[in-house]
């Protein structure tokens, strides 16, 4: 299958299906969390030239089969910027290197943004990440769940 990686500000038909993809697959990380915030979040991130930016994959019959974030901001550890955020894939989607091509299209933007490190945190993916040339830097626990803090110099 041949994927396009896309602005989500291109194609804004597709944010009410990434939020909700959003909402099911991370909302327990903030359980108070509410379907619209992550609407209102996705809206501020429909840039081409910022942080935040959000990011699809889609097929070449044009079909929504993933999505990802850039954040200058997440959950854990304020300081660092930027972030690889709610990378998702639908399950009858996976293993077809969807989530490898969004995350290293968000080095490529955070690098055509000026940015030498790009950030993220994981529960279950360390191994996809490190793949892909990541290094684990830390390890924290957020509302009970265990997290992998992952970092990526631009360029490597």
């Amino acid at each position: 299958m041949t994927i396009r990686t896309e602005y989500l500000a291109d194609q804004e038909m597709h944010l009410p299906q990434v939020a909700q993809w959003q909402h099911a697959q991370f909302g327990y990380l903030n359980p108070a969390g509410t379907l619209e915030q992550r609407v209102s979040r996705l809206r501020d991130a429909l840039h081409r030239d910022r942080v935040p930016m959000a990011l699809i994959a889609v097929s070449e019959e044009g079909e929504l089969v993933g999505s990802a974030s850039l954040l200058a901001a997440t959950l854990t550890h304020q300081h660092l910027t930027p972030w690889l955020s709610s990378v998702f894939v639908p399950p009858e989607m996976r293993g077809r290197s969807i989530a490898s091509a969004l995350s290293l299209r968000a080095v490529d933007e955070a690098a055509r943004l000026g940015f030498k490190t790009l950030y993220l945190f994981t529960p279950h993916n360390e191994s996809l990440y490190a793949r892909l040339g990541w290094k684990t830097f830390d390890r924290t626990v957020h509302n009970g769940q265990p997290l992998t803090l992952m970092e990526r110099p631009i360029g490597a």
